[in-house]
């Protein structure tokens, strides 16, 4: 995807990630958040299909984009934008394995994978942290608010069924 003069720097690394081939997904608080948690957070968790050893590739992006390196996975973009590169999340499966449940979504007008609530729910609570285990109810009662509100649109958008009365025989 080319750059675009009003391309924030989010959506400039995010192309960049594109254009170097390397695939991720919005892990963590934010993907939460991108599905309805009422949550904060300040950075974005992006799960890469990269060994760590490659983290290097990660920096250049942020270097050319004018960014910070702050941790050799938490870059500061030119913005402030904090990005944290995950390369092994806590309680998920194999990166293929979680990229096949993805939802499709866009960020700062960029396609992009997001990990579904129930597998951050699962991440979270497999890391223990504090922070984490602090958000488990929100993100839990979110995530049953999500199915009733599911299951009230398809009862809605079942048709009717005929009652036995009004069956021909």
């Amino acid at each position: 995807m080319p750059l675009q003069p009003q391309d924030s720097p989010l959506s400039a690394f995010l192309k960049a990630l594109r254009a170097e081939g390397i695939d991720c997904i919005l892990v963590g608080a934010m993907a939460a958040i991108r599905q309805g948690a009422p949550l904060m957070t300040v950075d974005y968790d992006f799960w890469v299909r990269l060994p760590e050893r490659q983290y290097v590739r990660l920096v250049s992006i942020a270097h050319r984009q004018g960014g910070t390196i702050r941790a050799r996975t938490l870059y500061e973009l030119s913005d402030g934008t904090q990005v944290n590169a995950i390369f092994q999340p806590d309680g998920l499966r194999s990166f293929e394995t979680e990229w096949k449940r993805c939802r499709l979504g866009q960020l700062e007008g960029v396609p992009l994978r997001i990990l579904p609530l129930q597998r951050v729910i699962a991440s979270k609570r497999a890391a223990g942290r504090d922070k984490d285990i602090a958000v488990l109810p929100i993100l839990e009662r979110t995530l049953r608010l999500a199915k009733r509100l599911r299951d009230r649109k398809r009862a809605r958008h079942k048709p009717a069924r005929r009652s036995a009365r009004l069956r021909r025989p």
